[in-house]
């Protein structure tokens, strides 16, 4: 048994030492008003089987009780917990069914009631009947925060989009929360399925709802810039992505690369350039970011990049041992920016061989990028990875084959 479980134990252990002085000051009251006493004799047979972990035998003795009181209500509540905390989900329902049955249950506990077995058909992985229960949630007031918070989990695992705005505008109007950047990423979702379909008008349509639901988020922005490559207004394409970058430089490796293409099909190759330059002299922290993006992507060939290269080899304990070494062998080759390149050649299918993208909440790590992290379910923590995992150098698995990057 875990810790939580054996302190919830303690706990309906305490519960039911409080109760027992509860009901014997009760009986002591009722002897001067004349009112009717009544104590469960199975209430605390049902406490018995649970702290000697019968839970079974505990179950059936608390579901055949016929009175409910708000006493043995907080017990099948905390039993149902305990059930579905150790992924016993089938007792957890039976219990929330039983609670969820019972015509004289008060309306408050009753919307607890569902909220709870909703959870565990959640927790099963019903998602199907979670949902019904859910909504039916919904429809009152005590839980109705709770439901929706629950309907908008299951809408995200389903990638049900649009009940997922559906639901997460009923709940900001609930809880008077901000959830514009979520509202967001759900239409960003929506707008992906219609680019990769070709779909460019509902494409455009689902962006500028992301906009107005977050006016300045990275993402949108990115998505706006291939549309606009995809139409062949890299004017525009520049534009955007230089926006996106000036909001989040963390998606160097992924933007730089695509802002150079639209430079170069606009036939302004040294507006790259330029334009580099001046973000680094605002920027100066974005001249590593400069160089991963350049190595891994190999297509920079610009002194600036050049430079970023250099600074980021030297500036590494490791790569200068290396540059050392190379140097001698390399003097009739070019020299040290024959070395720099080797270099940028072997640290490329370094990256190949490790995670391309990280979260920063939990560090699920891959080489797709998910703006929903598919680990911790936490949005937009999810960044490009731009340091080189050296100890890849040592295992033969993590760089391709020779003939693999002749292709």
């Amino acid at each position: 048994m875990s810790a939580a479980d054996t302190l919830l134990l303690l706990i309906l252990f305490a519960a039911a030492a409080g109760l027992g002085w509860f009901f014997a000051r009760r009986r002591t009251l009722r002897k001067f008003t004349g009112g009717p006493r009544h104590v469960s004799a199975e209430y605390f047979q049902g406490l018995n089987y649970l702290l000697n972990e019968e839970p079974d035998k505990a179950l059936e003795v608390f579901i055949r009780m016929v009175d409910m009181d708000a006493d043995t209500v907080d017990t099948h509540f905390a039993l149902g917990a305990l059930f579905r905390r150790r992924g016993e989900t089938e007792r957890a329902i039976k219990v929330h069914q039983n609670l969820v049955a019972r015509p004289d249950l008060p309306r408050e506990s009753r919307a607890r009631a569902l909220n709870e077995l909703a959870e565990d058909y959640f927790k099963a992985g019903l998602f199907d009947r979670a949902e019904q229960v859910y909504t039916q949630v919904t429809r009152g007031t005590a839980q109705r925060e709770q439901g929706l918070q629950g309907l908008v989990r299951i809408y995200e695992l389903q990638r049900d989009w649009e009940k997922a705005i559906s639901a997460m505008d009923q709940l900001v109007a609930v809880s008077r929360e901000t959830s514009g950047s979520v509202v967001a990423h759900y239409c960003c979702e929506l707008a992906q399925e219609a680019f990769a379909r070709g779909d460019l008008n509902a494409t455009r349509h689902w962006l500028k709802r992301a906009q107005g639901a977050e006016r300045n988020g990275v993402r949108g922005a990115m998505m706006r810039a291939a549309v606009a490559q995809r139409e062949g207004d890299h004017r525009l394409a520049v534009r955007l992505y230089e926006q996106a970058l000036e909001r989040d430089g963390g998606f160097l490796v992924d933007v730089l690369p695509e802002l150079r293409r639209s430079h170069t099909e606009l036939g302004k190759p040294d507006a790259f350039e330029r334009w580099l330059g001046e973000a680094l002299a605002c920027h100066p922290e974005w001249r590593s970011g400069v160089a991963f993006a350049a190595i891994t992507d190999g297509g920079f060939d610009d002194a600036i990049t050049r430079q970023c290269i250099a600074d980021f080899v030297s500036s590494n304990p490791i790569l200068t041992d290396i540059l050392e070494t190379l140097r001698p062998t390399l003097e009739s080759e070019g020299g040290q920016e024959a070395a720099v390149r080797r270099i940028s050649r072997a640290m490329r299918r370094i990256a190949k061989g490790s995670p391309r993208y990280r979260c920063g909440v939990c560090g699920f790590s891959g080489n797709a990028l998910y703006w929903q992290c598919p680990s911790c379910r936490s949005w937009d923590t999810t960044r490009p990875v731009t340091k080189f995992h050296f100890e890849a150098m040592l295992d033969p698995r993590a760089v391709p084959p020779e003939s693999a990057r002749k292709r």
